[in-house]
């Protein structure tokens, strides 16, 4: 139930308070940006204009770093032990976390001039170890990198909103042989919806119903064609649905094709292409700014549309809407996710248009 006509200023002065635990995560956060030069940037443009095979790319995350991501940042204590005893379990909580510690976001996007070095890979690493998030094109190789460090056989595959006209819109995860030889798992937490663990793909039309956070979740095949539905207290967004064998409405969020094994290469081509168009014709990539993450045991989703900042305080089975102003987000963005220097978010409202 909407509850936003219920005391909002009262309701954004509780939000923005910062607690204690809060203020420690400040304290312990580097908000440094890196400086890539100009070399870097020579080497991405050299790399793109080659054409992609399975060794063009590699993910430039060690098995170190990976490692001191999962125990220091993520909080798994001794995921090499916890990889031999149930790598399933180990699986299901690395994605869990990764969705509670990294936001979706389309932030960096409004915080530069868009560079087309914007999308290196190790600009991608920087943003992630330093929980600053991003979109499906740099949490989802992340994730897969983290993975194939830790010794899960992985691949990406693509997909696409309802109703976009082409298939690599989405960058996702297959993960195989994790509870048997042959299994496949989708992987996702690359996504501006909730989904915490690892689906299995071992059903024939439909999947049991998964509960994340305040998303109901179901999974629709017709062959290796795949499509993500979800149930919501609120509007989702999707006007295209579909129902399941017992009658109910589903509302469609993504489509996957499970078949096509996808590099990570052409992605970060694709999204180069999109900046290169944006800066020529001065238009900002997407309509608004996107900010999806979880603030304790809520979900904050912002969405800068329509000349407002609308925000989304989202419970298990309750939320609440409310328009901010932008001094408003400004501070409850300084307050609670302090990974971003106040510096870069001034910048960000500068730059992100309001429609």
């Amino acid at each position: 139930m909407d509850s936003s006509k219920s005391a909002p200023a009262r309701r954004l002065q509780q939000t923005l308070r910062m607690t204690s635990k809060q203020q420690t995560r400040r304290q312990n956060v580097t908000t440094t940006e890196p400086s890539p030069s100009s070399a870097n940037r020579d080497k991405f443009v050299t790399d793109a204009a080659r054409p992609c095979n399975s060794e063009d790319v590699q993910y430039p995350l060690t098995r170190e770093e990976a490692l001191e991501f999962v125990i220091h940042t993520l909080h798994i204590k001794d995921p090499e032990a916890a990889m031999l005893e149930n790598s399933l379990a180990l699986l299901n909580n690395i994605i869990d976390q990764i969705n509670k510690v990294i936001p979706f976001t389309n932030i960096h996007f409004f915080s530069s001039s868009l560079p087309v070095w914007n999308c290196t890979p190790d600009i991608q690493k920087h943003h992630m170890l330093s929980r600053q998030g991003g979109t499906c094109i740099w949490v989802n190789p992340f994730t897969k990198a983290i993975l194939d460090r830790l010794g899960y056989k992985t691949y990406h595959i693509c997909g696409f909103n309802p109703g976009d006209g082409t298939n690599d819109t989405h960058i996702s995860i297959i993960v195989e042989d994790v509870t048997h030889p042959g299994s496949r798992h989708l992987v996702d937490p690359g996504t501006r919806r909730p989904l915490c663990a690892a689906i299995p793909l071992d059903f024939d039309k439909e999947s049991p119903v998964y509960k994340f956070h305040y998303m109901r979740s179901k999974f629709f095949r017709d062959g290796d064609f795949l499509t993500w539905c979800a149930q919501t207290p609120m509007n989702t967004g999707s006007k295209q649905v579909m129902y399941d064998s017992e009658g109910q409405k589903w509302h469609k969020q993504v489509n996957f094709w499970l078949t096509e094994k996808r590099h990570w290469h052409p992605f970060v081509d694709t999204w180069k292409m999109f900046f290169q168009v944006c800066n020529v014709h001065k238009a900002p990539p997407f309509n608004g700014l996107i900010f999806f993450a979880y603030l304790d045991d809520k979900i904050v989703s912002v969405l800068a549309l329509g000349g407002k900042f609308i925000t989304y305080f989202l419970e298990e089975d309750s939320y609440e809407k409310v328009e901010m102003t932008k001094s408003q987000l400004l501070e409850l963005l300084q307050t609670n996710f302090p990974q971003y220097s106040e510096s870069k978010l001034r910048e960000v409202f500068e730059n992100c248009p309001l429609g």
